[in-house]
C-alpha cells in the first residue's frame, strides 16, 4: 500500500492520497514509508475520518460538537458514530463526493477489520469517483469475543462481494511479511492454510 501510494502521489494533480488504517502504529509505519510525500498523502485511521464527519455534521446527527468525548462515554461509542456516519453518507452523497475531490485516490489498509459501517465509509467514496484501493487477508481478520456467528457470516459475504465487483483483484505470490524467520506460515497463508511440503 505505501509503494502504491508513493508511486501514485505525483500523477494525481491537486488531489492527494489517503490512506485508511485502523490502528495508529499503522499510520506510523505508513508515515515512514512514504517519507517525501508530504503534502500529498494523508494518513489516518478510519475512526479519526468518521470523528471528523460526525464533528462538522454534529447537529445533523444529533450529537454534540465533541463527538470524539460522546464516543469514549459509551460502551461501543465509535461503533454507533460509524453507524450513524455511513447513513449520513447514504443520505448526502454530497460529503463523500467532497472527500472524493480531495482524495481521488483512497487506500484502504487491513480492510478485512473494517466493520460495515467503515467499509460503508469507502464504498461511498468509490460510488462518486475516488479510486479505491482495498489491501486486506481474511485470514488475518480480527474477531473480538463478542462477534456473533451472523456477523462474522456478513464479514465473510461482504468481503467475497467486494472481490466480485472489484475492477481489478489480484493476490499475493510472495508472503513478504513472513520472509524473515517465519517463511513456513507464509506459505501456509498463500496456499490457504494447505502446507505444501515440509520445512
Amino acid at each position: 500500500g505505501a509503494e502504491y501510494a508513493r508511486e501514485i502521489a505525483g500523477k494525481i494533480g491537486d488531489g492527494r492520497v489517503l490512506i485508511l488504517t485502523h490502528t495508529h502504529a499503522a499510520c506510523d509505519v505508513f508515515a515512514s514509508r512514504t517519507r517525501g510525500t508530504e503534502g500529498r498523502v494523508d494518513i489516518r485511521t478510519i475512526d479519526s475520518l468518521i470523528g471528523q464527519i460526525a464533528s462538522a455534521y454534529h447537529l445533523s446527527l444529533g450529537l454534540p460538537s465533541d463527538t470524539g468525548a460522546w464516543a469514549r462515554r459509551r460502551a461501543d461509542g465509535y461503533t454507533e458514530l460509524a453507524a450513524k456516519v455511513a447513513l449520513l453518507l447514504r443520505a448526502s452523497p454530497i460529503i463523500a463526493r467532497s472527500l472524493a475531490q480531495r482524495y481521488p485516490i483512497v487506500i484502504c489498509d487491513e480492510h478485512q477489520d473494517a466493520s460495515a459501517d467503515q467499509h460503508a465509509l469507502a464504498m461511498a467514496c468509490h460510488e462518486v469517483g475516488a479510486a479505491v484501493r482495498v489491501f486486506g487477508d481474511p485470514m488475518q481478520r480480527i474477531y473480538g469475543g463478542r462477534k456473533k456467528k451472523i456477523e462474522i457470516e456478513a464479514d465473510s459475504q461482504r468481503w467475497e462481494s467486494l472481490k466480485q465487483k472489484a475492477e481489478a483483484f489480484d493476490k499475493l505470490d510472495e508472503p513478504h511479511r513472513w520472509s524473515d524467520g517465519s517463511r513456513a506460515l507464509g506459505r501456509w497463508k498463500l496456499n490457504k492454510g494447505r502446507l505444501r511440503g515440509s520445512g
